[in-house]
């Protein structure tokens, strides 16, 4: 990975934990798989990050209690600050490129396409985030203590929203077939049992489109 999208991403967590938001957002999307290969979660697991989005999933909208700042500090570090004019999602950017955004599970029907959060951001309300939000573990990455989803739900997470990426959808599926080995069975089984009707056969049709591995047609 270049130097400097790492530093990068350094700063974003440096951000993060300044503002006091650390401890009130999960990291998803390809950096988690950064964090796992930092602190030796998945051995002799090898990311490949190209992408420049950085996604965080916010864990409650109502904490943390008083508001955080954390859209007023990372002007004063030298972020821009983007503002969706369709939704009010809030996007941070940094010169090198690299772009922050935040996600936060739909609540009740879901009608609302952003929430705002007390972390200081809108963040874009969506679906399937259960899994992620129910099966977490702290890891130490550059630095700092943060909370990304267990492999095992990361890797359904991405079976249940692949028929949603569009473009990313094979590559998604691929990047989840190369994890699968390291990952544990028991686990997967019961993260899988816990899903939805619909999440499930999300699943199963990843599996069929894609012929990903047998080791997911044995969850299935």
């Amino acid at each position: 990975m270049p130097t400097e999208q790492q530093h990068a991403f350094s700063k974003v967590l440096d951000l993060v934990e300044e503002a006091g938001c650390i401890d009130h957002v999960v990291l998803i999307g390809s950096w988690a798989e950064f964090a796992y290969r930092e602190a030796d979660v998945l051995p002799g697991f090898c990311p490949n990050i190209k992408t420049m989005d950085v996604d965080f999933l916010v864990r409650n909208l109502r904490r943390p209690s008083p508001a955080a700042r954390l859209t007023a500090l990372a002007k004063e570090r030298g972020f821009f600050v983007e503002s969706d004019r369709m939704t009010g999602t809030t996007k941070l950017l940094d010169i090198t490129g690299l772009e922050v955004e935040f996600l936060i599970r739909k609540m009740g029907e879901g009608k609302e396409p952003a929430l705002k959060t007390n972390i200081g951001v809108t963040a874009q309300a969506l679906w399937h985030m259960d899994v992620i939000l129910k099966n977490t573990i702290n890891v130490r990455c550059l630095s700092h203590v943060v909370t990304v989803p267990i492999p095992e739900a990361y890797a359904i997470h991405k079976m249940i929203i692949n028929s949603e990426r569009g473009k990313k959808a094979e590559k998604d599926a691929h990047a989840v077939e190369n994890m699968l080995p390291l990952l544990d069975e028991e686990k997967l089984n019961k993260i899988f049992s816990s899903l939805s009707k619909k999440e499930k056969a999300r699943v199963r049709t990843l599996a069929e489109t894609y012929g990903v591995a047998t080791r997911i047609l044995e969850i299935v």
